[in-house]
């Protein structure tokens, strides 16, 4: 018995079956190994990712080489970025400088007074043009035999009447006899009643016929108003500045497209009285006059000033913008100058004896909000040509209408940030031009 126990033991122990958690208690201290490792590996990995983040944004200085970001996928700051203007004269000294789009005092878009097709179109673009010359005809075949037609009656009238005028003067003829005849008691009564009330019905008839000859003379100006609304004129001396409608097109009084048909042959303006449509903030307003002097540079003709005058401050502001529209007329323009040209107006003090003569020595500006303070000295924010931001020490004059002389420290080359705002020296920047 008590050797077959410790058998028997053995057998019971070969039969038994193995629990899944005695498995896996075997295995659990080669898994915790591998979670001790990637957690550190994970760390590491944040480590080394706020040291690039730290080191780009300038908390760090010198990361090392094999840490810095390459520049292609780095993201870059979008700055407005504008050129020094440079100016002479009585313009470095305006009060308030605007910019707006050169207008005609006089344009008007010619079209036709009744709907039609166009015919004939006389002018071209930039062709000049006289007060009520003939601009474009439309077809009017119909009219022209409409007009003959009441041409005919009209003169079938007048030939009526004159031979009204004939039979009137047979019948007053032998009224008068009748009348000598019926004085004399060689007539009766009734024969000389049939002789009057001939006359006096004659000239009845006649009274008639010339108010049909008046309503026919009348037809004849309808149907010729009728054809001149076939022509188009010029209102005005001017200048074709679009032609908008071809031959063949139909024409419609207030047309709005091709559904309804062209609204105008041709656009004239009078080139010769031209004004600066300009937006003056509300802050400066004060500081202009109608009738004051002005100077307007027009971007295309870089090389010449043009002298202006306040003509008109149009009393009604923008809310939203927070400007008041002023009207700049130019006083001396050119054959240069035409519509929609931008164009900047600089409106000058008055002219005493001081200012009367113009100082042409060269004046830098730049916007105010371009020039910052760094440690107590004045500098600008600039751009080089790797795109990089860089600060340039200035020396500055004054301040006026949003704008800051530069003396000294800045180039006519420069592209100058507009408003520098969180910039760091040397960083990456997107520039959008002025």
């Amino acid at each position: 018995m008590t050797s077959t126990q410790p058998e028997r033991r053995d057998a019971l122990a070969a039969l038994r079956i193995q629990r899944p958690e005695e498995s896996v208690r075997t295995a659990r201290p080669r898994k915790r190994w591998f979670r001790r490792f990637g957690a550190l590996v994970l760390l590491l990995g944040l480590l080394c990712g706020g040291y690039v983040v730290a080191s780009k944004s300038g908390w760090i200085v010198g990361a090392p080489q094999w840490l810095q970001v390459p520049e292609i996928i780095q993201s870059r700051v979008e700055v407005r970025v504008v050129q020094p203007t440079v100016e002479s004269g009585r313009s470095a000294d305006a009060l308030v400088v605007a910019s707006g789009y050169l207008e005609s005092r006089r344009q008007a878009r010619i079209g036709a007074r009744a709907p039609g097709r166009i015919e004939i179109v006389h002018v071209e673009e930039g062709s000049p043009v006289s007060k009520d010359q003939v601009l474009a005809i439309l077809e009017h075949a119909d009219l022209d035999a409409s007009l003959a037609a009441t041409r005919a009656s009209f003169s079938r009238a007048q030939s009526q009447v004159a031979e009204q005028e004939i039979a009137i003067a047979q019948a007053k003829r032998d009224f008068d006899r009748a009348e000598e005849l019926w004085n004399s008691k060689a007539m009766s009564e009734s024969e000389f009643d049939k002789k009057r009330f001939d006359y006096e019905s004659l000239v009845a008839r006649r009274d008639s016929m010339n108010a049909d000859l008046q309503l026919a003379e009348a037809r004849i100006s309808e149907s010729e108003q009728l054809r001149e609304n076939m022509f188009i004129r010029a209102p005005f001396d001017g200048t074709v500045i679009s032609k908008d409608a071809e031959v063949g097109e139909s024409i419609m009084p207030g047309g709005m497209g091709e559904a309804s048909g062209r609204g105008s042959v041709v656009t004239i303006a009078d080139l010769s009285n031209l004004e600066v449509d300009c937006d003056v903030k509300e802050d400066y307003i004060s500081r202009i006059t109608e009738g004051q002097t002005a100077e307007v540079v027009v971007d295309a003709v870089p090389d010449r000033r043009y002298q202006g005058r306040v003509r008109k401050i149009i009393p009604m502001g923008d809310r939203a913008r927070a400007t008041i529209k002023v009207k700049v007329a130019i006083v001396d323009a050119d054959s240069r100058l035409f519509p929609e040209m931008s164009g900047t107006v600089y409106f000058l003090p008055s002219e005493d004896a001081e200012k009367a003569i113009a100082d042409d020595r060269p004046r830098m500006f730049v916007p105010s909000s371009a020039v910052a303070a760094v440690d107590g000295a004045k500098v600008v924010w600039i751009v080089d040509a790797e795109n990089r931001a860089r600060t340039k020490s200035v020396t500055t004059g004054t301040s006026r209408d949003g704008r800051t002389e530069i003396l000294g420290g800045l180039g006519e080359t420069d592209r100058v940030v507009a408003d520098p705002a969180k910039l760091t020296a040397g960083q990456l920047v997107k520039t959008l031009e002025n």
